[in-house]
């Protein structure tokens, strides 16, 4: 059998469960023939309930798990504990379309083989701790969302439990939460608000947190209003977070076994890949951590200082990739083309970010606001390898083929990689590759800095655009539609460039006018396409007979204007000469039953310093003298015709 391919779909990935469930998951996977291949994203029900302006975010962020072809693996592991709830549903689709092995962790899927902490009996036993050893007999549960699963399980838990000993679990003894620790003020004052109209107490005998995080905003709120954890109530979390070991106080609380999870999940996969039989639901059990918050571990245990240096070594880390950021959106608002923003994003990977490698892939043709709706919208779409670095080295700038996502360098290495995507709200870019250090490095950092990466190439777009659309605005605003040719604008444009290009050299500037005879008498008797068609064949001749930087106008009606630099007499004549004869070859090769006739007049002068005169009457001094010269010649070549008759 060859190597096996995996695909495991987590979100959260900096966050301390999901860390410790990777790295269960990677140990049991040491020394098999495996590329394990993480598929995650940055979405959360944080982002969803305090953002709502947002929520088109998830939309994009969800791509990353249509990306594989699950047909293509050899397995698919998905930790679904942590994602936002809108992504629940269309991920167990995919589990149910996959044709391979799925093992969910975290929670019980049908069809797949699920790998669950214990639940029931961790939270349950830690509610019994408070109960039994403290004595408690008035409770209330901070809850989380309804829509996850386990905020659920837990709410029936906290009743289950305190049912079986006699004590009251009615609805108003749950306080909806977010399970951030934001909530907490919300939870304590409705909970002092209920407790005041009760009239007997302020506060309950203790209070069950969902979570770590709800615990530490539950304490932090009491504590704003005077209240001691765990003198005036006992606060208990679950998960067993570091903040929770480290907060003051130490929090009392559950450690879910993430790692053991993880491990677990794996030593299913293989038994399953050895072609065994394998249990569809493993529990594993979770650890009590009796601590300060429920007054089993004294006050006076202060951890604090254990944990100074290694959040001394964070804070620098997260303010070098603050620093990174900032270098980041700064050398992008700079760069010109699309090669130097690639060339900057690439520099950024390399600056404290934790990551090991790094490589950057964007959907050809990113810049078109591709929004992916589902499998089917990715088929025939190839993805190019822009920038990044890979062992140390910058990573060869490639097209993969149809249907692969990893370099085959990187397709062949014994490496886990983590891919993220990258998108603007719902529109899909790409995705960046990356080999992280999960330790010591913020979640939402690591978010803002992926999200300034498809600002910086947004923004560049738009930039591009804008800059594209002005010189084509430009282009149209001095431009004489009908012959192409730079109109009356363009006259004055590169007057003064002319003028003082021929002042330093001491060189002639020549201003020519050209007016075409008897363009009314066409009109009148061929009619004005034919009088169009006039003026586009001088306008033709002009531009052929311009050799040497010659700026050719119409300025209006049957007038021309030709704009010259470094002249004299001898390409003064030339010029003319060779603007007749085109008219004439041109004449011939239509075959029109008419002459084009046209009158030219030049002035030429060595520009002087300008003085108190400006460019502006220089210009119309120069068009003034063109002018009369032309209709000298206008008028001779009249009596010519007059004698003729």
């Amino acid at each position: 059998m060859g190597r096996r391919k995996i695909a495991v779909f987590i979100s959260a990935l900096y966050e301390d469960m999901v860390r410790e469930t990777v790295e269960g998951l990677l140990r049991a996977a040491c020394g098999e023939d495996m590329k394990i291949i993480f598929f995650t994203s940055f979405a959360d029900n944080h982002t969803s309930q305090n953002y709502d302006r947002y929520q088109d975010y998830d939309i994009g962020d969800f791509v990353v798990y249509l990306l594989p072809d699950l047909s293509e693996y050899d397995a698919l592991i998905s930790f679904d504990t942590y994602m936002t709830g809108s992504f629940i549903e269309p991920i167990d689709r995919l589990k149910k379309e996959a044709p391979c092995p799925v093992i969910t962790l975290g929670t019980v899927k049908e069809g797949t083989y699920s790998i669950v902490n214990d639940q029931d009996l961790s939270f349950s036993e830690l509610i019994e701790h408070i109960i039994t050893v403290h004595g408690c007999r008035d409770f209330v549960h901070a809850a989380g969302p309804r829509e996850r699963s386990f905020c659920t399980e837990r709410i029936d838990i906290f009743r289950d439990t305190l049912t079986k000993h006699g004590l009251p679990c009615g609805d108003d003894r749950i306080y909806d939460g977010t399970l951030r620790p934001e909530c907490g003020d919300d939870i304590i004052e409705a909970v002092l608000a209920d407790y005041a109209a009760k009239g007997k107490k302020k506060l309950p005998d203790a209070i069950i947190c969902v979570n770590d995080y709800t615990a530490i905003g539950v304490i932090q709120a009491l504590e704003k209003r005077g209240f001691q954890v765990p003198g005036d109530v006992i606060v208990t979390g679950y998960d067993d977070i570091l903040r929770a070991q480290f907060n003051e106080p130490t929090i009392t609380t559950s450690a879910q076994p993430f790692f053991r999870v993880g491990e677990t999940g794996m030593e299913t996969l293989k038994q399953l890949l050895r072609g065994e039989e394998a249990s569809k639901l493993t529990a594993v059990p979770g650890v009590l951590c009796r601590r300060q918050s429920c007054g089993c571990e004294p006050a006076t245990v202060r951890k604090k200082d254990l944990i100074r240096e290694k959040y001394i070594r964070m804070v620098t880390r997260l303010e070098s990739l603050a620093l990174s950021n900032t270098n980041l959106i700064l050398g992008g608002a700079m760069d010109e083309t699309e090669e130097q923003v690639y060339n900057e994003i690439e520099d950024g990977c390399l600056r404290e970010t934790g990551f090991k490698d790094a490589v950057l892939c964007l959907v050809h043709g990113w810049n078109q606001r591709k929004q992916i709706k589902d499998r089917a919208s990715l088929q025939g779409e190839t993805f190019d390898v822009v920038c990044g670095f890979w062992n140390g080295q910058p990573i060869r700038r490639q097209r993969l083929r149809q249907g692969q996502l990893l370099p085959d360098e990187m397709m062949d290495d014994n490496k886990p990689y983590y891919i993220f995507p990258v998108h603007h709200l719902q529109y899909f870019l790409g995705y960046f590759i990356v080999n992280p250090e999960l330790k010591e490095m913020g979640q939402l950092h690591i978010k803002s800095w992926l999200v300034s990466i498809s600002a910086v190439l947004v923004n560049w777009f738009t930039r591009h655009q804008l800059t594209e659309t002005v010189e084509e605005l430009d282009v149209l605003y001095q431009t004489d539609m009908l012959t192409g040719l730079y109109n009356r604008r363009g006259y004055y444009r590169f007057f003064e460039k002319y003028y003082e290009e021929c002042r330093e050299a001491g060189t002639e500037l020549a201003v020519f006018l050209i007016d075409m005879n008897h363009m009314k008498e066409i009109n009148d008797h061929y009619g004005h396409a034919e009088g169009d068609f006039c003026l586009c064949t001088i306008a033709d001749a002009m531009q052929k007979s311009a050799y040497q930087d010659e700026i050719c106008i119409r300025t209006g009606g049957d007038e021309f204007v030709v704009l010259a630099k470094h002249y004299d007499q001898r390409k003064e004549e030339t010029f003319i000469n060779m603007v007749r004869d085109q008219i004439n070859q041109n004449m011939q090769i239509a075959d029109k039953h008419y002459r084009i006739v046209v009158s030219i007049g030049c002035y030429r002068s060595v520009p002087n310093p300008l003085g108190v005169a400006s460019i502006q009457s220089e210009a119309e001094l120069f068009l003034t003298n063109a002018d009369k010269a032309m209709y000298i010649e206008k008028e001779a070549s009249r009596q010519e015709e007059q004698g003729m008759i």
